[in-house]
């Protein structure tokens, strides 16, 4: 018996998710991206890898609001 794979409503592979934990214990990000990811990721919440890889290039794109 092969592996199944996840599947969404239209019959289509459904991308792998991750907790904000997991990605915090894993390899794929340096030790910035898994600070920026403690900040911007939800608790309890799902994710794929590409939506935690854009949550941190826009956190790193927004910038420091400088008070004048």
């Amino acid at each position: 018996m092969g592996i199944k794979k996840k599947v969404d409503h239209q019959g289509t592979p459904a991308e792998r998710t991750f907790s904000k934990a997991q990605f915090l214990a894993s390899k794929r990000f340096s030790g910035v991206e898994k600070d920026i990811l403690q900040v911007v990721l939800a608790d309890g919440a799902a994710y794929t890898e590409a939506v935690a890889r854009q949550a941190v290039q826009s956190f790193i794109q927004r910038g420091v609001k400088e008070h004048g």
